[in-house]
C-alpha cells in the first residue's frame, strides 16, 4: 500500500507542472486574441487568466499539504517523495512570475 504514496507525489508534481503549462500557454497563445469591449479595462481573458491562476494555486496548495502528510507518515520512500514534491512546488512557485512576464512579452 505504501508504494501508492510516491505515485501520488508524482501525480501531484506532474499536475502542478501541467497547470503551470496551461496557465502560460493561455497567456502566450490565447490572451491577446480575445475580445475586450471598448472602454472596458478588463475582458473575459482576464477572468479566465484569474481562474487559471487560482487553479494553479489550488494545485500548489494541495501538493504542499500532501507533501506534509507524506513527510509525517510512513517509510523513507514517503519522505523522499515528499521532498521531491516540495521541490517541484517551490520551483513552480518561483518560476510563475518570470515565465508569465516572458509569455506576455513574447506573445504573437
Amino acid at each position: 500500500m505504501n508504494f501508492l504514496r510516491p505515485r501520488l507525489a508524482k501525480l501531484l508534481g506532474t499536475s502542478t507542472i501541467a497547470a503551470l503549462g496551461v496557465f502560460l500557454l493561455f497567456r502566450f497563445a490565447v490572451y491577446r486574441h480575445m475580445y475586450i469591449a471598448p472602454n472596458e479595462p478588463h475582458g473575459i481573458s482576464d477572468v479566465i487568466e484569474l481562474l487559471l491562476g487560482l487553479g494553479l494555486m489550488c494545485v500548489l496548495g494541495t501538493s504542499l499539504v500532501a507533501a506534509l502528510a507524506l513527510a509525517v507518515r510512513g517509510p523513507r520512500e514517503n519522505r523522499v517523495a515528499a521532498g521531491w514534491l516540495v521541490g517541484v512546488c517551490l520551483l513552480v512557485a518561483a518560476l510563475v512570475d518570470p515565465l508569465h512576464s516572458l509569455a506576455a512579452k513574447w506573445a504573437p
